[in-house]
């Protein structure tokens, strides 16, 4: 059987904090003890890098989208 882990997107415009963490630790024990089960097992993380609110951060900052993005 397989089975699929996923954590919640993160914000890229906020700074990271202990949710961040226990959301990732977790799923990564998940991950592990369900394979140590002999499952297949999926887990994926990441970032929300486009939207609204983060271009608003981006013009708040003084600096350019691009500049950001080869920062």
């Amino acid at each position: 059987m397989n089975y699929y882990f996923t954590t919640p997107i993160y914000y890229v415009n906020g700074n990271p904090h202990v949710g961040h963490a226990h959301t990732s630790v977790m799923g990564d024990i998940l991950k592990r003890s369900f394979r140590m089960l002999g499952h297949e097992v999926f887990y994926t993380t990441g970032v929300d890098e486009h939207g609204q609110k983060n271009q608003e951060e981006i013009l708040k900052s003084g600096l350019t989208t691009g500049e950001c993005h080869n920062a």
